[in-house]
């Protein structure tokens, strides 16, 4: 069971499979067993590729620290970038889901020399995740003690996919309090290739069609049926991983 120390934290992950490294970096409130094992997509990548699935800081085997200071983007950054000095990677693929996503866009945009492409799935703009007082909801909602008196939709959703992936719900209000907004994309340009991968019924996370433009070399495939969460078992879903990867070793 492989763990690495990060800057003082101890961080979880799997690995599966030979050939061009691939990290994924799983969504908030789930852990990579769950979000990828459970969907098929490691076993399904594991085929051709060096599946490197590690566990967020505050989530799966990961150390769960209960301080917002030991979370954000610099944290959760660098606990892949130090994944990639522990296991020799120079340059990988990357895939990412929700948070993971968000974990994702930063890399490519701040270290673009060690990806050569990226799958941002579960991501966007204009959903409910960004409506106004969301994130401290959210946080609320995992602190309460007594589930049925929280009062919207979806901090309950959250509270519940915390809880049903056994992770600790302090540690998980901590990482959700500091999130940071979504970078002005105005402003963005990224040159790593990026899949977007988005489900039809994803309510959570919007649409990315209208931040595509920051990117020079995009594309968007959409998962029709699928959820914030539920889009990475299905068929379509690994299919368009596979074609969008192959591209971009070729």
């Amino acid at each position: 069971m492989p763990f690495f120390d990060s800057n003082g934290v101890r961080i979880h992950y799997e690995e599966h499979g030979q050939g061009a490294p691939v990290i994924l970096i799983h969504g908030f409130g789930t852990h990579a067993r769950n979000h990828w094992g459970e969907t098929g997509l490691i076993n399904f990548l594991a085929q051709r590729y060096h599946v490197i699935a590690p566990d967020c800081r505050g989530h799966g085997r990961s150390d769960k620290p209960h301080s917002g200071d030991h979370y954000g983007m610099k944290n959760m950054c660098g606990d892949v970038l130090r994944l990639l000095a522990h296991l020799g990677i120079r340059r990988t693929l990357l895939v990412g889901s929700s948070m993971g996503s968000r974990i994702a866009l930063d890399l490519i945009r701040e270290h673009p020399e060690h990806f050569r492409a990226a799958v941002l799935s579960a991501f966007g703009v204009g959903g409910a995740i960004s409506e106004p007082g969301q994130k401290e909801r959210i946080a609320a909602a995992l602190l309460a003690d007594d589930p049925t008196s929280i009062p919207h939709d979806v901090p309950r959703r959250f509270r519940r996919g915390v809880e049903a992936a056994g992770n600790d719900l302090k540690a998980l209000a901590a990482c959700m309090a500091v999130e940071e907004a979504l970078p002005d994309f105005s402003q963005l340009r990224v040159n790593v290739p990026v899949l977007f991968l988005v489900g039809t019924k994803d309510r959570i996370a919007g649409h990315p069609g209208s931040i595509m433009s920051s990117f020079d070399n995009a594309e968007l495939v959409e998962i029709e049926g699928g959820g914030h969460v539920d889009s990475a078992s299905h068929k379509h879903f690994h299919e368009a991983i596979a074609r969008f990867f192959a591209t971009a070793l070729a």
